[in-house]
């Protein structure tokens, strides 16, 4: 299902040297016309820092109109004013509800159809679904291809981005195949 209300690209944050590149990197890729991010949790040193992390991110959101997702816990997001939360199909797993309030974003990251399913069952809002291709951050998946990710995407009813080994020339195959668009780290530059 196709949400005309998100974007094509669903950028996720990549690497920084201290907060001040931090924003400026921010800022860079949403002068650029990106609209979603979510704000990943690798390479943060504590929840602190990841709380000034999401301070900064939310304020520069405000700015470009953008949607702030955060890849943290739910204790950590309610910290926040973020649009949203990301999670992994094992974290959503954990709980017994929706994480969070139907007025705020809840992302999921899945591997199979059980896991897409799952999520659906919690109300997703956004589901990425990965590895579309072979990529270096889990070398020890196999990327499903574009073919079983379009069977898998149509058995749910919430929009899907494809994950996983992709550039943004990779866009007009995932739409072909009917996903919403593609999440990618290459637009965090």
């Amino acid at each position: 299902m196709i949400n005309d209300t998100l974007a094509e690209f669903y950028m996720m944050s990549g690497k920084f040297s201290d907060h001040n590149d931090f924003k400026n990197k921010l800022s860079d890729a949403l002068s650029q016309g990106n609209k979603i991010v979510q704000l990943k949790n690798k390479g943060v040193i504590d929840s602190d820092e990841y709380l000034e992390l999401a301070n900064i991110a939310n304020s520069v959101c405000l700015q470009f109109n953008a949607i702030l997702l955060l890849a943290t816990s739910v204790d950590i997001f309610q910290q926040t004013n973020a649009n949203g939360l990301h999670l992994n199909s094992y974290a959503l797993s954990e709980h017994l509800e929706r994480p969070v309030a139907t007025n705020k974003l809840l992302s999921i990251s899945c591997h199979t159809l059980e896991e897409m399913k799952l999520a659906e069952k919690f109300s997703a809002d956004i589901i990425l679904l990965s590895p579309v291709k072979a990529t270096s951050s889990h070398p020890e998946l196999e990327g499903i291809g574009w073919q079983q990710f379009s069977q898998m995407i149509k058995q749910v009813s919430c929009p899907v981005y494809a994950l996983g080994g992709m550039q943004v020339t990779d866009l007009n195959d995932a739409k072909q195949v009917g996903a919403q668009g593609v999440a990618v780290s290459s637009l965090w530059k």
